[in-house]
């Protein structure tokens, strides 16, 4: 069993509580988690779509710039993936494991979202994150069934429905998570924790004309986003992973200090460094560990 699977991290000390989750407490967002994996960190692959959406290296030429007077980064790549099927048969084949990573999905539709989540949760992953608001593939909406199915799978995986079969290997560990968008978040949260749903990423990229911004602009947008879910009535029962901006130990201060329990990098790691050394990370990783661990 992978390492990330035999202990759990929590911000708090029982078993079972609602912001016990299996990752570690430094994450790698989609896409870049599908090529930067760090040792005493999570990986997240995707974001898969039912279908293939080709194009991505061109979309990434003709659409991602660096502002570096604001510190962002621009894109409207849409979420060019090789689709779910192709994860499928990676693992069938052995050459991804996803036991100790997070899968990302996007479905455009209901039939989409219940196709991705249903065969997500086949391959027993660490967890299925639901993408909910990438600004590049149009509005954000999702269909009324999605997170009832996914509540049912994920108590499905940890045996806690009556007369389910088997538990997944992955055991009481694989979890969902939804990635909010950065504005109007509060209705799809209410509904994603009415039925039963309980871990949050705060959040996805900003929209702009231009595409999606992530970076520094994101962090101030995301810390309200988790202070506002914090000061709800269910505020106190639920999971957040933060993520937006954080380049920093002191941005993964700020983000502890208004709620966040794990956090997440990105554009952190949009660098061809990352593909030969991950020590830049370390100091990240030290730090949300030891928030992380806190009893």
């Amino acid at each position: 069993m992978p390492e990330s699977q035999e202990s759990i991290y929590s911000t708090r000390t029982e078993p079972g509580d609602a912001r016990t989750v299996p990752w570690r407490p430094l994450v790698i967002s989609a896409p870049f988690g599908n090529y930067i994996q760090p040792a005493g960190c999570t990986a997240t692959l995707g974001t898969f779509t039912a279908m293939p959406r080709g194009g991505r290296v061109p979309q990434i030429l003709k659409t991602v710039r660096y502002y570096p007077r604001i510190k962002a980064w621009v894109n409207k790549i849409g979420l060019r993936n090789p689709g779910i099927a192709w994860l499928q048969q990676k693992v069938e084949q052995g050459k991804i494991d996803v036991s100790d990573k997070l899968v990302s999905v996007h479905g455009f539709d209901e039939t989409q979202w219940i196709e991705l989540i249903d065969k997500a949760a086949a391959l027993e992953p660490l967890g299925i994150e639901l993408n909910m608001s990438c600004p590049n593939v149009g509005e954000v909406s999702w269909p009324v069934s999605l997170f009832a199915r996914a509540a049912e799978l994920q108590s499905e995986a940890q045996g806690q429905l009556p007369g389910a079969g088997p538990a997944l290997t992955c055991g009481a560990s694989m979890a969902v998570i939804v990635k909010l968008p950065p504005v109007n978040f509060r209705a799809m949260a209410d509904a994603a924790v009415a039925a039963g749903l309980t871990r949050f990423h705060c959040c996805n990229t900003l929209p702009v004309p231009a595409g999606g911004v992530s970076g520094g602009p994101l962090k101030p947008v995301a810390m309200q986003c988790i202070a506002q879910l914090r000061a709800a009535p269910y505020g106190d029962a639920i999971h957040i992973l933060a993520g937006g901006g954080i380049r920093t130990p002191d941005d993964i201060d700020d983000y502890r200090g208004v709620g966040a329990d794990t956090f997440a990098v990105g554009t952190k790691v949009m660098n061809p460094w990352y593909l030969m050394s991950h020590g830049g990370l370390a100091p990240l990783r030290e730090r949300a560990t030891g928030v992380s661990l806190r009893g």
